[in-house]
């Protein structure tokens, strides 16, 4: 019973956190025009954290639709980054539930199989 308490409330959790908050840096945003390029999201399942490329330093010039990543911090430019924490708790929320829901098959699965 203890290490049911463990997984749920510690180690759940903890993953949760870690997935959501590293998906910005992983998974790229999918700019369909110039006026997205002002206004990208980044975040999985729900986007949270948003900046505006062109000021960010993001010198593309091709055509639409592009994928693009979070810009970072470079010498030259200074990117603002816009970060909505009730979009990071729901992404968070979704992914924490999500993976009770795959704990409980799995040991009623176990339950089955014996």
């Amino acid at each position: 019973m203890e290490k049911k308490i463990v997984i749920i409330f510690i180690l759940l959790p903890i993953i949760s956190v870690i997935f959501v908050s590293v998906t910005p840096f992983l998974i790229k945003a999918n700019v369909e025009n110039y006026e997205e390029f002002k206004d990208a999201k980044f975040g999985f399942p729900i986007p949270y954290v948003r900046q505006n490329l062109l000021e960010s330093g993001s010198d593309y010039e091709g055509g639409f639709p592009h994928q693009f990543g979070l810009q970072m911090d470079y010498l030259d430019e200074d990117p603002e980054f816009k970060f909505i924490l009730t979009n990071y708790f729901l992404s968070f929320s979704i992914i924490y539930i999500c993976l009770l829901v795959s704990c409980f098959l799995v040991q009623k699965g176990r339950k089955l199989l014996k």
